[in-house]
């Protein structure tokens, strides 16, 4: 064994028959439940499988091990880039333009098959003992081609290293995997992470409230043209930076790519398109196998360590800053607004007339606008929208948070800007040796099943959580959280007095 993580183990092992040494990364068994998990997984194996790429560790097959699904991967002798770095300590531009360009080169091969990576940082990008650099853990991928998978409104990926759209969980494309890659070169160039925080939410509010003028003090050491092309990676607004991987790889080689090099033509696009489909097909055939497994009690099951700790049955509730900076709380009203189905058209709302004026909407992370009871549409929401002049009241509907209600005065041809933070008035909360899993619920909500990668947001105030596992009693419990602060919950089902 090599690492666990929550929903994986990776093996160094061998492939019998052709003697190969090969990595596998094994699905925990206890988790064969969760559909949405499974299927990241299948997802997974299926983009990898599409990309052909000497900066991307391939993958060769699919597999199992004791009756949980299974990926066999290329085995690369070496080490993370972020174990390279502590080891070595090198912090030059040579080697970080190296990594840039062997990151860059991988990328274009994935973008040109609609994919992207999603969780660029340095523990995925793996440095071989000669010297070669490739990225590994296609998990968080996006499958453009496949929109449906995509859940509106979730975060996916590691905190620290996420774009600002990503952060603030907007619909993302290829430019959130070169922020990410701008990130990872600053910590080779400074061995800081840049976006460092004790916790989720402070890092969260450092990547929204991040300007490119705070990469100076950070990149002093070196050259302006490399200083120029970082800061293109990380441009806030991602219209201003590289426009894709390969404008990034032609602008750090100095040249243009051949021909065809990780082209968007419409031939590969399409040859892009069937390779998922044949691909796809290929795996949920796979899967399929595993429609019916062998029943597995998750109370029991084989994986020892969901015994090994915390004998405890109590809850414990520690609560710690997060987000010193934030501002106080707004009053906001428990109620959601009515939704009214179609969206109706934003030119005609409150009944538009000639004193109209204008109001342009944002909000962090997005929400379901209504003016006036009638929907608007989700945020971001381009451009203004047109509203009579006079009194209104707007309200922004996240399910993981209590809505927000403004009332606004519109003035004749006046444009008036609105902006709503959820994560304002939000806390966190972390769900920490929950033995041996359970579906959690907020507020009567299903929120996510552990074990999870990171805390859950909501608002503060009293929330009422449920844990649940269908081999035991559901245990409820009142969570205060505070703005800013992260409450810590842990329970073990099995020591409870349970039928």
């Amino acid at each position: 064994m090599i690492s666990e993580g929550p929903s994986t183990t990776v093996y160094r092992a061998v492939q019998a028959g052709l003697g190969r040494t090969v990595l596998l990364k094994v699905l925990h068994r206890h988790l064969l439940g969760d559909k949405e998990l499974v299927e990241r997984f299948r997802r997974e194996a299926a983009a990898l499988a599409m990309i052909r790429s000497e900066s991307i560790v391939q993958v060769f097959t699919l597999d199992e091990l004791d009756g949980a699904p299974a990926i066999v991967m290329e085995y690369v002798d070496g080490e993370s880039l972020k174990e390279y770095l502590s080891r070595t300590g090198d912090r030059s531009e040579t080697f970080a333009r190296a990594v840039a360009q062997a990151v860059l080169k991988g990328l274009v091969a994935a973008h040109a098959q609609g994919i992207i990576h999603r969780d660029i940082k340095p523990g995925n990008i793996l440095v071989g003992p000669e010297g070669s650099v490739r990225i590994t853990d296609f998990g968080l991928v996006s499958i453009l081609a496949s929109p449906g998978l995509t859940v509106e409104g979730v975060l996916v990926g590691t905190p620290a290293y996420m774009s600002p759209e990503q952060a603030r969980g907007e619909a993302l494309d290829v430019r959130t995997d070169l922020f990410s890659l701008g990130i990872t070169l600053v910590e080779i160039l400074s061995g800081k992470q840049l976006f460092y925080g004790s916790s989720y939410g402070e890092c969260i509010n450092k990547i929204v409230h991040f300007r490119t003028e705070m990469l100076d003090p950070l990149l002093g050491g070196t050259s302006e043209e490399f200083r120029r092309f970082v800061a293109g990676l990380m441009q806030p607004q991602k219209e201003k930076r590289f426009e894709s991987a390969r404008s990034a790889l032609e602008r750090l080689s100095g040249k243009p790519l051949p021909n065809g090099h990780g082209s968007r033509s419409r031939s590969v696009w399409g040859i892009g398109a069937a390779v998922v489909v044949v691909t796809a097909a290929i795996v949920a055939g796979y899967f399929l196998t595993l429609k019916n497994p062998d029943p597995v009690d998750p109370a029991v099951g084989s994986d020892d360590s969901l015994v090994a700790h915390n004998d405890s049955t109590q809850i414990a509730a520690t609560r710690e800053p997060i987000r010193q900076e934030l501002q106080k709380p707004r009053e906001a009203p428990a109620v959601e607004p009515p939704v009214q189905e179609p969206p109706m058209d934003t030119a005609s709302v409150a009944v538009v007339s000639s004193d109209s004026g204008y109001v342009t909407i944002t909000c962090n992370p997005w929400a379901k606008v209504y003016v006036d009871d009638q929907f608007i549409g989700t945020t971001p929401i381009a451009g203004s929208i047109r509203v009579a002049a006079g009194s209104h009241t707007i309200a922004f509907n996240n399910p993981q948070f209590t809505p927000i209600i403004r009332t606004i005065a519109v003035r004749k041809n006046e444009e008036l800007a609105i902006d709503a933070d959820f994560l304002e008035t939000a806390g966190y909360m972390l769900f920490s040796n929950i033995k041996p899993w359970a579906e959690i619920y907020v507020d009567d909500q299903f929120r996510d099943t552990t074990p999870l990668s990171q805390p859950l947001v909501a608002s503060s105030g009293t929330r009422k959580v449920r844990l649940h596992n269908p081999s035991f009693r559901d245990h409820t419990l009142e969570v205060v959280v505070s703005a800013g602060d992260t409450v810590r919950v842990s329970y073990d089902f099995r020591e409870s007095k349970n039928p």
